[in-house]
């Protein structure tokens, strides 16, 4: 093979004049082409060989990103949920608590035992009328303060035993009444006892037999008599409407001591009824008298005018003798303002997601059944049917503070031209509060890693417990805000940082109460210190704009008015420090005058502040009204218990919402509240005084079943006993623009704090694990370096909660809605 291609390179020198052999050109020729061939075959096979490598080099890569990251999440998964910590056991026990809400099994045993007495003569919700005998609701009913702290603080002995308070309308008497029961002891009650028994029928407060009831026969007559003039005033009607539907919703009461008379009077009135159909009012309303078995309209509202009956109103209007109303019902696009959904300039400009708050190594508080604990808190909390959020044996330490801190009445007092909010005068306790407790959204009401709690209520419309879910949510947070904080200011007051975030535990319901929504919070802090908050928002209450309302209300709208209207609020709080023979005292501030020794001019002084200690010793000295000329501390003690400087250990009460009610005494609805005239009053804890409103409240003015005002007149002595502040609160509210299309949060919280006085030897935050240290190592010499305490999990140490709340309502609408028979899904 050499020798053929040596040859063949001999006869390529050749002479070019030499002619080749034919012969041997065909060969070589033949031979090229076979080397082109074969070289092009190598090529082919050196590529696929590149792109076999290339390939699994990117298989392999894959494969490594897959062990790589399989791993990862296998090691992410054995990191545990942030829902993990303290437990939470929410399950209904069979032996609760003495400051547990009725259980399904107790309500059993108390709806079985009510259906047999005959002498009650009780008819089942389904079959309900008004002149009927039936159940309005029951509760819980606490035993004697003294027989639960003696059990509560043994640790031993007879628990008292669980008893219902039951409220039943007495519609099948010849004198009809309102009753109060106790019965006892559940489950299995024996006997029941009389509580009241002489409240008037006619302060009953709204009932579904008869709201409904109205409602109906009101709706029938209008539209008889007055269709025609509703299509041509307001472009729809009340029945058989289609897509223009009028309708008879929000009502005022009118008090005996507000009307002269004994009847209970309502104003209905009519809106629109498109979302949200409190801010489409139109100018009607009916008054109708509640106790005529067939609700007769007594006045007629129309364009700013009052007529004696519907029949005179059409007439007058058919023959043109009256001024004439046009407002057309309102397309789609023209309910924009009133609903609630995304719109204008969104923001910001990419979908970044807000801040979220996570417990990165779980809970670190505990439920169960309603007992919290938390750090060195612990309490019981509930939901009254009637009042709302209830707060019991709320102790520090393993001291108590407070056996109850209870929610009493929410108020709202309107003003107005029209009547409809002339004489809307609200006591919410009469739609009762409790049931209010709408279902929280996580991530929204409250943080998603919050726990969520349900509360029960026995009403009206069932013979079972009616659950709403999420009722109450309880979390941990950091506020933003640190509990403490200090850096050395110069070198020569030493070299160092201590600083405390400020992290609470925060208890929340929020109760909507037709268009508005209360917040309320409880929140315990790790200084000893509690905070009592409540929050308004949602939809102002409006009329039809008139210019008649100028003095009442501010034009928001092109068609209404919002009205001037007072948020009230009055809260409990049973303090015991040191046991329940407690002392009241002031700490009034006030200037004095004293020469100035160190002034050459002899008639020199100097003018400073000083504080007087003021022992309160009866109830009338203790009935607070805010001056401020006369600014002072409020603290409670007992006399029994001093610090080593023989200060007494106290508690001190700050309100921040203090608020004047500006009605005078006794004039209109006035006396019904008369807890507002007062931004504090304390009083001597009775048995017989449990609360300082009613359910009555609405229309009780003339004659209250609770007078406030009475827990005050025998002027009782105050001096080691057991006392009771009694807080009220309150913001006057003039909407604006901005309140539409509902007010927001900012601006309308009020507070107040129980804060330890001279009741620790030092700050009890001192020993959370959550402070932070940072100081020189050698110490007050920066250069030696430093030595940090306090920051030492950084990384989680949990996974942060997935918030499946939309899955979860879609699967189950009864978390937030009530179903069409107005009661939510039951658990």
């Amino acid at each position: 093979m050499r020798r053929r291609s040596r040859e063949r390179y001999s006869d390529s020198d050749m002479d070019d004049n030499h002619e080749a052999d034919p012969l041997d050109k065909k060969k070589e020729d033949k031979q090229e082409s076979y080397n082109e061939e074969k070289s092009e075959k190598h090529r082919r096979t050196i590529g696929r060989f590149r792109i076999m490598v290339f390939a699994a080099g990117i298989i392999i890569l894959l494969l490594l990103i897959i062990v790589i990251v399989v791993g990862v999440m296998k090691k992410f998964e054995k990191i545990p949920p942030c829902s993990s910590g303290q437990t939470v056991d929410l399950s209904e026990p069979n032996n609760p608590t003495m400051f547990h809400d009725l259980t399904s099994k107790e309500v059993e045993g108390l709806m079985e035992f009510l259906y047999r007495q005959k002498d009650l003569n009780l008819t089942r919700p389904a079959k309900a009328k008004v002149k009927s005998s039936y159940i309005f609701t029951a509760e819980l009913h606490l035993p004697e303060k003294a027989d639960a702290i003696s059990y509560l603080d043994s640790g031993s002995g007879q628990k008292p035993p669980r008893e219902a308070r039951v409220i039943i309308f007495r519609g099948d008497l010849l004198i009809t009444k309102i009753m109060e029961i106790v019965v006892t002891p559940l489950p299995n009650p024996t006997h029941f006892t009389i509580w009241k028994d002489d409240i008037p029928f006619q302060y009953r407060p709204i009932t579904g037999p008869d709201y409904g009831g109205a409602i109906e026969r009101i709706t029938q007559v209008t539209d008889q008599k007055a269709r025609q003039l509703l299509q041509e005033s307001f472009g729809g009607s009340l029945l058989n409407c289609g897509e223009t539907c009028l309708t008879y919703k929000y009502v005022s009461l009118m008090s005996s001591a507000v009307s002269g008379r004994d009847r209970r009077l309502y104003w209905f009135w009519m809106s629109q009824f498109v979302e949200f159909y409190i801010l489409h009012p139109i100018d009607f309303a009916v008054l109708v008298d509640m106790d005529d078995p067939n609700y007769s309209i007594e006045k007629v509202w129309y364009n700013e005018h009052t007529f004696d009956s519907l029949d005179s109103l059409v007439k007058q209007y058919n023959e043109d003798k009256l001024q004439k109303k046009h407002l057309l019902f309102p397309e789609l696009s023209e309910t924009l303002f009133s609903r609630l959904y995304r719109r204008g300039t969104e923001f910001p400009k990419t979908s970044q997601r807000p801040p979220i708050s996570i417990e990165p190594d779980g809970r670190r508080y505990s439920v169960k059944g309603q007992h919290v604990k938390y750090m060195n808190w612990e309490f019981d909390f509930r939901m009254s049917s009637t009042r709302g959020p209830q707060l019991y044996d709320i102790r520090f330490q393993n001291n108590r503070i407070v056996y109850e801190l209870a929610l009493q009445e929410i108020s709202v007092f309107y003003s107005g031209y029209k009547p409809t909010q002339m004489f809307a005068n609200y006591f919410d306790s009469t739609a009762l509060i409790g049931p209010q407790d709408k279902g929280l959204v996580p991530g929204v009401d409250c943080p998603s890693h919050a726990t969520y709690m349900p509360a029960s209520h026995v009403l009206e419309s069932s013979e079972k417990v009616i659950t709403y879910k999420n009722s109450f949510c309880v979390f941990e947070i950091n506020t933003g805000m640190p509990l403490r904080t200090h850096h050395s200011f110069s070198p020569f007051h030493g070299a160092f940082y201590e600083g405390l975030p400020n992290t609470i535990l925060v208890l929340r319901s929020i109760l909507t109460v037709v268009n508005y929504s209360y917040l309320l919070d409880f929140i315990f802090y790790h200084t000893g210190a509690m905070e009592v908050k409540i929050v308004s928002t949602g939809y102002i209450l409006s009329t039809p704009f008139t210019a008649n309302a100028a003095n009442f209300g501010v034009q928001v709208s092109d068609d209404i008015n919002g009205n001037l209207h007072h948020h009230m609020f009055s809260y409990k709080v049973d303090i015991d420090i040191e046991g329940p023979q407690n002392r009241y005292r002031t700490l009034d501030i006030s200037t004095t005058a004293s020469p100035n020794r160190f002034n050459p001019d002899p008639n020199a002084k100097i003018v400073q502040g000083q504080f007087q200690v003021s022992e309160k010793r009866t109830e009338s000295e203790a009935a607070y009204k805010f001056n401020f000329d006369t600014p002072k501390y409020h603290l409670f003690y007992s006399n029994l218990k001093s610090n080593k400087f023989n200060v007494p250990r106290s508690y001190r009460l700050l309100s921040r919402g203090m608020s004047k009610q500006l009605l005078p005494e006794g004039e209109g609805n006035e006396p019904a509240m008369a807890w507002m005239r007062y931004q504090m009053a304390v009083t001597k804890r009775k048995e017989n005084e449990r609360i300082c409103s009613s359910i009555y409240s609405g229309l009780d003015a003339k004659s209250p079943v609770v007078n406030f005002d009475d827990f005050l007149k025998d002027d009782e002595n105050i001096v080691d006993e057991d006392l009771v502040a009694w807080v009220s609160m309150g913001v006057q509210h003039i909407p604006h623009t901005e309140d539409l299309p509902v007010t927001h949060t900012p601006g309308m919280d009020l507070s107040f704090f129980l804060l330890p006085y001279n009741y620790f030897p030092e700050d009890p935050a001192m020993g959370s694990r959550d402070s932070v240290r940072i100081e020189p190592k050698i110490y007050n010499n920066p250069s030696s370096g430093v030595k940090v305490t306090g920051f030492d999990k950084e990384d989680l140490q949990c996974k942060p909660p997935v918030n499946n709340y939309q899955q979860a309502v879609e699967a189950d609408p009864g978390i937030l809605f009530e179903s069409s028979d107005g009661q939510s899904t039951s658990i």
